[in-house]
């Protein structure tokens, strides 16, 4: 039975639905149940590739991914489809229609009027291209060949110019691209931001070179071994939420989340070291963010384009939200160094929640940029920003890559990567396309302004960590975001859950306030 427009709005009130007995809302759902099950089948596939896949499997990988890439492209580019999303974008304004089949119709018009514009060819090329891509990386990465690797990213490159000249844009060619994971957003609308967000970070980074105080950080390493690891993060995310009867938890080169079928099948990686433990567990939180979002979709959304994150940038929210306000906090660990302790008894019989805590926030420039703190995180994604800006607009040739990056991480970080592996491959990213890392630094400003509100609605924010909890936490964000998955665009959600759109001060207040502390800076 579909939900009442009251429902709907409010943001606690009823569950979302769609309007199931009108018989066009039922044939686009249809559609939209064969389309979902085929992207899940596509995204298991990559799944396996990053996870367990043989290594001599590559090829014929790549064969099956463009495949099944262009069945998706032909079920979405069928002219009835079109047709009946046209009728319904003007249909569903109607009162009598709920938020949700708004959202639904939205959505099913955006993605059919980009795959439209995109050869069912030049898709399946993608496909293959990105499997091939993603196999040389990991190759190459592993023996610090960018040689290897720049072939298949000159390949990435062309493609990807290819899709934002098709997909059109009104002033540089990296808007077309940033759209895909950021309704409307452009570099004319980065810009200024990032240039507040490197302002803010690169003064409060010198203020604390400056004083000199340290932060001991030796409880992180050790020898940590690999399935211990994975264990422990395991128990975290199941502590946080994470329903393991509708997850799994694998390792890969770079961890990563994937929902095959969200809310009923989201899975989450990790990347072990063993001698240094933060790498494995904030990347658990992190991605544990990400597959809470998915996993708390409504489940009457599922099959749709509505089921999961409003955004790449409302979802980097979450695993930001989840990894460092959260998971950063010594209030967490108070609550949960039970469980550290009891999977490494050797390594922390000696240590306190607070030491662990306060490790886990220390800041130094690093090479690597999963393994990045806070204050420096956002500089690691301009200086991507920055590039993939000049690839796709052709300003600059990929043997000049390297160099170029050395030199950003020089001037922005003073450090200098020794190696390839730790410079410019050290992300997957780029095996399939750009415009992604952007969704990142949106994600530090936007989980800012929720834990705001968040730490507003929920007094005992802090106290109920440190005795365990998080539910307090994950229900609220599940009745007032996670519910709705995609049905409203990113600035309607961030107006209905925080009373405004986004505003980088509130980032801005809580990365210097909470550093300040920690450093004791005048």
């Amino acid at each position: 039975m579909a939900i009442t427009q009251k429902q709907t709005e409010s943001n606690t009130a009823g569950t979302p639905d769609f309007t199931r007995g009108d018989a066009r809302i039922s044939e686009l759902l249809t559609h939209m149940q064969e389309i979902s099950a085929l992207g899940a089948l596509s995204a298991l596939a990559a799944w396996d590739q990053n996870t367990i896949m043989p290594e001599g499997a590559g090829e014929v990988r790549g064969t099956q991914m463009a495949v099944m890439q262009g069945i998706i492209h032909e079920r979405w580019t069928k002219p009835q489809l079109g047709s009946l999303i046209s009728q319904l974008e003007e249909v569903v304004q109607n009162q009598s229609f709920t938020d949700a089949d708004r959202g639904l119709v939205r959505e099913a018009a955006r993605t059919y009027k980009q795959y439209t514009k995109l050869p069912r060819e030049l898709v399946e090329e993608m496909a293959r291209t990105e499997a091939a891509s993603f196999e040389a990386w990991r190759r190459a990465r592993s023996k610090n060949d960018f040689a290897a690797f720049a072939p298949h990213l000159t390949r990435t490159i062309a493609l990807q110019r290819e899709v934002a000249d098709r997909f059109g844009y009104e002033q540089t060619r990296y808007d077309a691209l940033l759209d895909l994971y950021e309704p409307d957003l452009t570099v004319s609308k980065v810009d200024p931001l990032f240039a507040s967000v490197r302002e803010v970070s690169s003064t409060l980074l010198k203020r604390i070179q400056e004083s000199g105080n340290r932060v001991d950080t030796a409880s992180l390493h050790g020898n940590f071994s690999a399935d211990k690891q994975v264990e422990l993060c395991r128990e975290i995310l199941q502590r946080m939420g994470y329903d393991f009867s509708r997850g799994a938890i694998a390792q890969s080169p770079h961890p990563f989340t994937t929902g095959l079928g969200s809310p009923f099948d989201v899975r989450v990686t990790v990347r072990t070291n063993e001698q240094f433990i933060q790498q494995s567990l904030m990347a658990a939180i992190h991605e544990g963010g990400h597959a809470l979002y998915e996993q708390g979709s409504a489940h009457t959304l599922v099959h749709t384009p509505v089921a999961g994150g409003a955004s790449m940038g409302m979802h980097e929210s979450q695993s930001r939200l989840w990894e460092n306000a959260i998971g950063r906090s010594e209030a967490f660990w108070r609550g949960q160094f039970d469980l550290v302790r009891k999977v490494f008894p050797a390594q922390y019989g000696n240590v306190d929640p607070a030491t662990f805590a306060r490790a886990l926030n220390h800041v130094e420039p690093s090479l690597i940029r999963v393994e990045a703190d806070e204050v420096t995180y956002n500089l690691h994604i301009i200086i991507r920003y920055e590039l993939e800006k000049m690839m796709v607009n052709e300003e600059v040739a990929v043997e000049s890559l390297p160099r170029l990056w050395n030199e950003k991480y020089q001037e922005y970080l003073g450090i200098t990567p020794e190696s390839d592996s730790d410079g410019i491959m050290q992300d997957v990213h780029w095996t399939s396309g750009f415009g992604y890392f952007p969704s990142y630094t949106l994600g530090n400003l936007n989980s800012a302004q929720i834990l705001a509100t968040l730490r507003t609605a929920l007094p005992n924010f802090d106290e109920a960590l440190a005795q365990g909890e998080t539910a307090h936490i994950l229900n609220w964000l599940q009745s007032h975001m996670y519910t709705v998955g995609a049905i409203y665009r990113p600035d309607d959600l961030m107006q209905r859950l925080t009373g405004s759109t986004l505003d980088a001060s509130h980032f801005n207040h809580y990365l210097t306030s909470k550093f300040a502390q920690i450093y004791a800076l005048s």
